[in-house]
C-alpha cells in the first residue's frame, strides 16, 4: 500500500491544544514503559510482539490509547533492529571470516535469529551472532521515545468531514485522559493532498511545536505502475548543491540552488550569535525556529521539484544515486548539519515514492573518489576537480562539468561487479587505481612525473612501471 502524510492547518484553540500536550506527555511516559517490556520480550524471544498484554501499566491513557502506543513503539523498534542489521552485515562482509562462517552468519541476522535457540546452527556461530549483535547496540543509543508524537488510528481519533459549517473543512475527534470527554480538533483541508488520487484514511499524526498543533492525515494513494512506462533504461544523480541535481546526460538542474541557501544562511548564523550573546538556546527562540521551517520547507519543496521534473523528462526504468554527503564549504557548519539532515531525508522519501508509485528501481552505490576519477579514461587524482563546477583530467586533458563527471562515474560503477557498496575507501582506490594502470599502459595515460606526484599511485606505480614506456618518460 502506497500512502503519504499532509500537513493540514489545524485551528485548535488555547484549551485544546492544552488537552491534546497532556495527552502527549502521558503517551510518552506510556511509551517508554512499553519500550523496557518490549527488548525484554526480544531478548527472551528474538522478537517484538505488538499484542504483548498491557493492563498491568499503570497510566492515565485507556486500554485503547495502550494499544495504539504499543504498536508506534514496536514500528519504531523494529525499524531500529533492520537498522542493527544493516550495521551487522556491513561488520560480517568487512571480516577476515571465511565465507562459510559469514553465510551462516548473515543468514541469522537476515531472519532476525540471533535469539532464537531453536536455530540448527553451531554453538560458536550463534555466540558469535549475538556477540556482533550486542557489539552493535552497546555503541548506539536505543531509542528513547522522550520526543514521540501520536500516530493515532481510528481507536482513538476518528477523522470526520464537517457537513454542518464552512468554516472548517474537517474534524478529529480525540479521545483525552478524561474518559467520555473527546475533543473535536478543526482543520482546513490541504489543497495539494485533495488533488491526488487515493484514499483519505482514518489514521492521523499530531505534535506539538512551541504551543501550535501539527496534524497530518494519512492517504493512501494510487498505484501508477502499470500507467508508468518508461522510456530511459538507466540515469545517474550526482547530487550537489551548485546545481543541486546533475544527470549523466549533462543536464544541471537547480543552477541557483546555493544562492538561496547563502542568503538564509546569513541570517542564521546572525541570529544565532545573537543568540549566544543574550544566552538564549536557538530551540527556545521563535524566530530561529521559523527559519530552520523556512529552510526544511525550501529543499523539499525544491528536491520535489527538480526530481519530478527529471522523472518527467527521463522517465527512467532505474535511477542510480551515490550515498548521499549534502554539504558544502561556501556554507556554515550549522547550514552544512541541517542540510545533511533534511536533504538526505527528504531525497530518500522522494526516490522511494517514485518507487512505490511508479516501480522505478533506486540503486545506490559506492561513492568513494567519483568526484576526483576521470569518466573518460579512469585517472584519479584529487587535483582533477578544480572546484565544485570544473573538472579538468591531469592524464588525458578531458574537461567537463565536476558535478556530470560525477554522475557519470556513478552510472560507471552500478555495473562494476568488484566495487561493493560496503567497501572502505582505501578499498575502492586500490581497485581504481590498480585498473587504471592495467588498463591505461602506455595509451593516454599521465606523464610519469604527474603520476609519481600523486600520492594515490605511491604503492602501486612500481609494479606496474613497463620499462619501455618508462624509457619515453610516459607510462
Amino acid at each position: 500500500m502506497i500512502v503519504g502524510a499532509y500537513e493540514y492547518r489545524c485551528f485548535a484553540n488555547k484549551g485544546k491544544i492544552l488537552r491534546v500536550i497532556e495527552v502527549l506527555k502521558e503517551y510518552r511516559k506510556l511509551a517508554k514503559i512499553i519500550s523496557n517490556l518490549q527488548w525484554e520480550a526480544f531478548f527472551k524471544t528474538g522478537k517484538f510482539n505488538k499484542y504483548l498484554k498491557l493492563k498491568s501499566i499503570h497510566s492515565n491513557l485507556s486500554e485503547r490509547w495502550k494499544q495504539t502506543c504499543q504498536w508506534q513503539v514496536v514500528s519504531v523498534l523494529e525499524s531500529f533492529i533492520g537498522n542493527i542489521q544493516n550495521k551487522f552485515k556491513e561488520i560480517v562482509l568487512n571480516s577476515n571470516l571465511n565465507e562459510e562462517t559469514k553465510q551462516y552468519l548473515l543468514a541469522i541476522n537476515k531472519n532476525k535469529d540471533w535469539f532464537n535457540s531453536d536455530i540448527k546452527y553451531d554453538n560458536e556461530i550463534k555466540k558469535l551472532a549475538r556477540k556482533i549483535f550486542k557489539h552493535i547496540l552497546s555503541r548506539w543509543n536505543l531509542p528513547s521515545f522522550k520526543h514521540i508524537n501520536l500516530h493515532l488510528d481510528s481507536k482513538v481519533a476518528v477523522v470526520e468531514e464537517n457537513e454542518k459549517s464552512r468554516a472548517f473543512d474537517r474534524w478529529i475527534k480525540l479521545s483525552t485522559l478524561e474518559k467520555g470527554k473527546p475533543i473535536f480538533l478543526p482543520l482546513q483541508n490541504n489543497t495539494y493532498a485533495e488533488q491526488l488520487e487515493g484514499e483519505l484514511l482514518n489514521f492521523c499524526q499530531i505534535s506539538v511545536e512551541k504551543d501550535t498543533l501539527i496534524v497530518k492525515l494519512i492517504k493512501k494513494l494510487k498505484d501508477k505502475k502499470k500507467e508508468y512506462i518508461p522510456k530511459t533504461e538507466k540515469i545517474a544523480l550526482d547530487v550537489g548543491l551548485n546545481p543541486l541535481f546533475a544527470v549523466n546526460t549533462g543536464d544541471l538542474f537547480g543552477r541557483n540552488f546555493i544562492d538561496y541557501l547563502k542568503k538564509l544562511d546569513e541570517k542564521i548564523t546572525k541570529r544565532i550569535s545573537s543568540l549566544q550573546k543574550k544566552g538564549i538556546k536557538p530551540s527556545q527562540d521563535m524566530k530561529y525556529v521559523k527559519l530552520v521551517k523556512r529552510l526544511s520547507n525550501f529543499l523539499q519543496n525544491e528536491i520535489n521539484r527538480y526530481i519530478n521534473r527529471i522523472v518527467e523528462l527521463y522517465k527512467p526504468r532505474e535511477i542510480v544515486i551515490e550515498k548521499l554527503d549534502f554539504r558544502s564549504p561556501d556554507l556554515s557548519k550549522r547550514m552544512n548539519r541541517l542540510l545533511s539532515n533534511f536533504g538526505k531525508r527528504f531525497i530518500n522519501e522522494k526516490l522511494n515514492r517514485l518507487k512505490e508509485i511508479y516501480g522505478i528501481q533506486i540503486v545506490e552505490i559506492n561513492p568513494a573518489y567519483t568526484s576526483q576519477t576521470c569518466s573518460s579514461c579512469g585517472y584519479v587524482d584529487i587535483k582533477n576537480r578544480k572546484n565544485t563546477q570544473e573538472f579538468e583530467c591531469k592524464a588525458c586533458g578531458k574537461k567537463i562539468n565536476a558535478q556530470v563527471n560525477g554522475a557519470r562515474n556513478i552510472l560507471a560503477r552500478r555495473s562494476c561487479k568488484d566495487v561493493k557498496i560496503y567497501y572502505s575507501k582505501k578499498q575502492i582506490l586500490q581497485i581504481l587505481i590498480k585498473r587504471y594502470l592495467e588498463r591505461l599502459k602506455g595509451c593516454n595515460s599521465a606523464p610519469l612525473d604527474i603520476v609519481r606526484s600523486n600520492p594515490y599511485f605511491k604503492d602501486y606505480l612500481d609494479d606496474f612501471l613497463n620499462p619501455a614506456v618508462v624509457e619515453n618518460k610516459r607510462l
